[in-house]
């Protein structure tokens, strides 16, 4: 137990905004439950993005209240997974502030675009716009600073991509515009918020206590 307690409290100090993204989107997960479950009536009332709603009625909070429900148990779990990963190596890499920035700015862009092209009817919840950025920011830094990553990780990342771009297009009920557009916003994002020095070397170069040094570890993918 104490083993569990020390992992739990090593991710929140080394990765404190996926810890608290995750632990938003699990708040937003248990009140989904509480409420009324996954039907859309629900997940409407609770701020589902639906694009007539936002450009007709003026309910823009809509554009973030999305980012952070889910449409089923699995839905949840996978984007959870997915954000813990890669959301952790992408931390460590921009630092807290940076990696928020990208989250929000590829999340609320992507949301965005649903929104103003987007079907008026459609309802569209979920983490993935944000993701999408974080896999197109990852992207960005095998191109600009491949030497950041093994070249393991560079073939991986990109297989990865490549994957998860075949799915958005080959299975039903997915948000292709919203994948598009929060990939292309991640991607824009990245070229302004990625540093010359990745934010786990800097950390390297300054004092650290003995107990903290084993938490500077690089980004893997």
């Amino acid at each position: 137990m104490n083993r569990i307690q020390d992992q739990v409290v090593r991710f929140f100090r080394t990765t404190p905004v996926t810890a608290d993204l995750i632990v938003i989107n699990l708040v937003m997960f248990i009140a989904t439950l509480a409420l009324g479950g996954f039907d859309d009536v629900n997940l409407v009332r609770l701020g589902g993005l639906v694009p007539a709603y936002v450009t007709e009625n003026g309910e823009w909070l809509r554009i973030l209240a999305a980012m952070f429900l889910h449409g089923s148990v699995l839905h949840f779990v996978m984007n959870m997974v997915a954000l813990y990963y890669l959301g952790s190596a992408m931390e460590r890499v921009l630092g807290p502030l940076r990696h928020f920035a990208l989250y929000l700015f590829a999340g609320v862009g992507g949301n965005l675009v649903i929104a103003f092209f987007g079907s008026p009817d459609t309802l569209t919840i979920g983490a993935s716009g944000a993701l999408y950025g974080i896999m197109a920011a990852m992207f960005y830094i095998t191109l600009a600073h491949r030497n950041w990553f093994t070249p393991a990780s560079v073939a991986a990342i990109r297989r990865m991509i490549v994957i998860n771009f075949a799915l958005t297009f080959l299975l039903p009920g997915i948000s292709v515009i919203g994948h598009l557009a929060g990939f292309g916003c991640g991607l824009i994002a990245a070229v302004f918020l990625v540093p010359s020095v990745p934010h786990f070397a800097q950390r390297r170069r300054m004092p650290v206590a003995d107990d903290d040094a084993a938490d500077d570890d690089g980004p893997s993918a």
